[in-house]
């Protein structure tokens, strides 16, 4: 009887998964042989693409992965704080606008179904996220973006793109001009013999996801259309516009170069003046998906009204290594609980490494020198003259190291860094996150990023930065 009554139940059960199956999205069929973007596997039902997405089985269970990837699923919630599995499977009481949590199904609400998506400030956030469009949940959304870790999970990053419904968001990578609106005739092929124009250098960064840098630098010639920030002895470098004839018309963003030879300007050198005719150099990027221009420490002036006075350019189409390269400052971005420092000149690969600070240190109020990761990478601490250093405290609920104001974390890697990303803590009694100052400062010079918990201030003690974990990922 029990035999009958379980083939009874195995048929039913069948029956109710292919009438189910029916209702299924076209871009949720699996299209027959489809390379899916890892490796030639079968397995994933999309490729990434804009005609055929990724779902995110395709992503969490057969490991696609990508830069400037389509992704097809649901809305279903949203991360309140700091940790993944505080998920909100609804989108009452929603006040995080930065993340949306998607699925497969509309009416998943398992942590371990879902991938986290970072909403980048601007209209793809004002459309997608929960807190102001509570509407949007257990709807189907298609996104593009970069496939990288979030909130310690496979997640979606840099999301340039949205589709939900029939309105679309952002810019969609593959139109013309990228969304960008690009306008005018694309000449050159980058090379010192044969340099780019400015729309030709615009085309090429619009190829690239968002904060994306191009893995070699190019040549770009052009007049100088504005300045935005004229030549300095505080920082040694500039920005400004260049065009084929000056006019605004197909302009260009020449950010942060250095001057001839590669050198920080100096007092005393002529600075440069709109009508200028320039050559530059310098890697590309699509700086937060909706800025075309070129990336800074690697940019710098080739020649002036055809002078290269300030040394030589050594001729070459690429540029060396980080390690050539002379010291700049890096990116930092704070999204609640997460700081992220980053190295613009390089491009992330997919190599990480992490540190959990109760995997070094298990005494409260242990002082925090030099931890040596198990890749060789360094992560020195510095009290940097304060009289409170950094610290590793422990608790019932908490196990971190606290960086106070001025402190210095310096990474040497044992390869080019590409991003840090610190996992942070809640100060509770203050209600602050606490990822450090605003003024925090990060230096990179080849290997070695510094990161200093700047406070300027006459008296207090600012934000201090409590880390939970850091994941280090390295450069391509």
């Amino acid at each position: 009887m029990k035999k009958i009554f379980f083939s009874m139940l195995v048929a039913t059960m069948t029956a109710f998964t292919f009438t189910s199956c029916e209702d299924v999205p076209a871009a949720y069929e699996i299209p027959g042989g489809g390379n899916g973007g890892n490796g030639g596997s079968t397995e994933t039902v999309g490729n990434g693409t804009a005609e055929n997405p990724y779902t995110v089985e395709d992503i969490k269970k057969h490991g696609a992965t990508g830069s400037n990837v389509f992704v097809k699923a649901y809305i279903v919630g949203f991360v309140p704080e700091k940790a993944i599995d505080d998920a909100k499977f609804t989108a009452e009481g929603c006040e995080a606008v930065s993340n949306v949590l998607i699925a497969a199904s509309a009416d998943e609400t398992s942590v371990d179904n879902v991938m986290p998506v970072q909403l980048p400030v601007g209209d793809v956030r004002n459309a997608i996220n929960l807190k102001d469009n509570p509407t949007n949940i257990k709807q189907e959304v298609v996104l593009c973006g970069n496939i990288e870790a979030y909130f310690g999970k496979t997640g979606l990053k840099s999301v340039v793109w949205a589709k939900l419904g029939d309105k679309e968001f952002g810019a969609k990578p593959g139109t013309e001009g990228g969304g960008t609106g690009i306008t005018g005739t694309p000449k050159g092929t980058g090379t010192k013999d044969d340099p780019f124009n400015s729309v030709a250098a615009n085309t090429e960064a619009a190829k690239l996801a968002a904060n994306a840098v191009s893995e070699q630098g190019y040549y770009i010639k052009g007049k100088v259309v504005s300045v935005k920030e004229a030549f300095s002895a505080q920082y040694g470098n500039a920005s400004f516009y260049i065009s084929d004839d000056g006019k605004a018309d197909g302009q260009f963003l020449v950010f942060r170069s250095l001057y001839l030879g590669n050198q920080k300007w100096t007092e005393g050198q002529a600075n440069i003046q709109v009508g200028d005719e320039v050559v530059v150099y310098g890697k590309l990027t699509n700086y937060m998906g909706n800025t075309l221009e070129t990336a800074q420490n690697t940019t710098y002036l080739v020649s002036v009204n055809g002078k290269t006075e300030g040394g030589s350019t050594g001729g070459e189409d690429k540029p060396g290594t980080g390690e050539d390269k002379p010291a700049g400052n890096g990116n930092i971005a704070i999204d609640g609980t997460t700081l992220t420092l980053s190295n613009p000149s390089v491009q992330a690969g997919a190599t990480t490494v992490e540190m959990v600070p109760g995997d070094f240190y298990t005494e409260n109020g242990t002082e925090v020198t030099t931890i040596t990761l198990k890749d060789g990478t360094k992560i020195v601490f510095g009290a940097n003259g304060e009289k409170n250093g950094p610290k590793y405290y422990t608790g019932a609920n908490y196990s971190n190291i606290r960086v106070y104001k001025n402190n210095t974390i310096t990474f040497e890697g044992s390869k080019a860094i590409a991003k840090i990303e610190f996992i942070c803590d809640v100060d509770k009694n203050k209600n602050v996150n606490c990822v450090g100052n605003e003024t925090a400062t990060v230096v990179i010079d080849g290997k070695k990023m510094v990161y200093t918990n700047v406070f300027k201030e006459a008296s207090g003690g600012g934000v201090q930065l409590r880390i939970n974990k850091i994941v280090i990922t390295y450069a391509k």
